[in-house]
């Protein structure tokens, strides 16, 4: 994507532009289009003639690279006397800038997660002399959720509820907006694991219940997590080799994920080898263009791409094989043979097969090609809601002489589709709830009213949470097949952590304070009005 928007942007041709992309941290979704800083770089080198270098300190990409918009929300909910919803209005005002359209779709959070038979949701936007608000982890949902999950809890209250029995009673069957049936839906399962895991049933109903051993008031929330299941566009090559070696090309990116890692795990079993056995390349525009790494959409789209190669060359290979009288697997035909541990054996008599390395050497040949797409399936999509689910429970103590606030325990529970890497899913999570946790009570970026520009541009003044603001994290997988959502049954799992997080945190605040939060970050002053 940023090949051909450079291109455009300098009107040169595409392949005169050569992007490479290494391991790199924290792109988190504002970094997915290109900004001045990129711009100035490549102004800069057409200027002198020669290859520039850009540095920026930290303090400079505070703005000039996206920021996620304030929103300010309000939600109205209408209940029978059986605690069922009957109508939920949604409305949120964002942020822009006085030069683009950018705006974040809070309200949308409101579309997906609760039944009832009307849902109206709206939005509108203040433009501003500020930078231009981008994407940043899970946009939309992120400051949607945090809204409606403190309504949904409130409302919970009102009906002398609990708020997961609430949650429970209005439980969607299928999409709410559009009346589509999920590809897959294992939420009950996450509110049960992630429940049990917690404690929950022990908690009280009514707030200010709960204290520790050091009279900490101590609150119990949850909050329900969802996150679409996007795809896009990519491309994958793939190459057998005479000496029984595999390579897969794509020109995806790694922002410290683990995607490159999932990636060749997708490559090898496509491959029929060993992950060792592949040389897989990847982070740079000369390979086949491996779409966005963003919306939670990349392990799918690319994953994709990189199993349809793999099918691809497995199939031309079996071509061979099939068609070579001197092969045990003449006349077997493509649908006959299956591929594993470098070697195809016939499916009905697999004590018959044969080497990649044989294959290729008889035919003549040093490797073979295969080539693959990854992209959504327009049947798929106009029949199915694909989404992925969890639950977050948090538990805080609070001073409350001080009023100040410490998140002591986090359990979640996800449902995403097939799993392919457990230990780089469960990060997604970590990483995804932790950030839950700093939207609802550290991070702040605070704006000069007269220059437009963030003042608190640097670690110390920004608070993001380190070890000691969430000792305890805990995330779930839930198995969950969706032979729907594409062909691997993958979902994101890269944005879904921090929805519902900051909402269960916001209500385990309540729960144990009473003060019902209506900003964030929340701050002391908000506990002791």
């Amino acid at each position: 994507m940023a090949q051909g928007r450079i291109a455009g942007l300098f009107g040169i041709a595409p392949q005169n532009v050569h992007i490479r992309s290494p391991f790199l941290g924290g792109g988190f979704g504002s970094k997915g289009m290109i900004s001045g800083p990129q711009v100035l770089g490549i102004l800069a080198a057409r200027l002198v003639g020669r290859p520039v270098k850009l540095v920026l300190r930290r303090e400079q990409m505070y703005g000039p690279v996206g920021h996620r918009a304030p929103t300010r929300q309000t939600l109205r909910m209408g209940m029978d006397g059986e605690g069922l919803l009957t109508a939920i209005s949604h409305h949120a005002r964002t942020t822009s800038s006085t030069f683009d359209d950018f705006f974040e779709p809070a309200a949308d959070a409101s579309h997906t997660l609760y039944a009832s038979p009307a849902i109206a949701t709206s939005h509108d936007a203040v433009r501003l002399d500020t930078g231009t608000p981008l994407f940043m982890r899970a946009p939309g949902e992120a400051t949607g959720s945090i809204a409606l999950e403190s309504a949904i809890d409130e409302a919970a209250h009102a009906c002398g509820m609990d708020p997961l029995e609430f949650r429970l009673r209005n439980y969607a069957e299928v999409e709410p907006m559009t009346g589509k049936p999920f590809s897959s839906k294992a939420l009950r399962e996450c509110y049960e694991q992630a429940a049990e895991a917690f404690g929950w049933a022990s908690r009280p109903l009514q707030p200010r219940r709960m204290r520790d051993a050091d009279g900490f008031l101590t609150g119990w929330g949850m909050g329900t997590a969802t996150f679409p299941a996007l795809m896009f566009q990519a491309e994958a090559r793939a190459v057998l080799r005479a000496d029984g070696s595999g390579l897969m090309e794509t020109g995806a990116q790694d922002m410290g994920q683990g995607a490159w890692t999932a990636f060749a795990q997708i490559a090898a079993d496509g491959l029929g080898l060993d992950i060792d056995q592949v040389d897989f390349r990847a982070g740079s525009s000369d390979l086949p263009n491996a779409g966005i790494a963003g919306g939670s959409g990349h392990t799918a789209t690319a994953g994709m791409a990189i199993h349809n190669a793999g099918a691809a060359v497995i199939a031309n290979l079996a071509d061979l094989a099939t068609g070579d009288e001197a092969s045990p697997l003449f006349g077997a035909g493509n649908e006959g043979v299956v591929a594993r541990g470098g070697r195809l054996y016939r499916r009905d008599d697999e004590s018959r097969g044969e080497s990649y390395a044989e294959i290729l050497v008889r035919a003549g040949l040093t490797e073979i090609e295969g080539r693959g797409k990854g992209a959504p399936d327009p049947a798929s999509q106009e029949t199915y809601a694909k989404h992925a689910h969890g639950a977050v429970f948090a538990e805080v103590k609070v001073d409350p002489d001080l009023g100040q606030i410490r998140v002591t325990r986090l359990v979640g529970a996800f449902a995403a589709g097939r799993v392919i890497n457990p230990r780089l899913v469960r990060s997604q999570y970590y990483g995804g709830m932790i950030w839950g946790v700093s939207f609802a009570l550290h991070e702040e970026a605070v704006t000069d009213r007269r220059s437009g520009r963030i003042q608190n541009a640097n670690l110390a003044d920004y608070h993001v949470p380190v070890n000691a603001d969430v000792p305890s994290v805990e995330a779930l997988l839930v198995h969950e097949d969706d032979p729907y959502v594409n062909a691997l049954g993958i979902k994101g799992v890269g944005e879904i952590g921090i929805t519902g997080t900051a909402g269960a945190v916001a209500n385990a605040v309540w729960h144990a304070t009473g003060v019902r939060p209506r900003r964030f970050p929340i701050r002391i002053e908000d506990l002791l009005g």
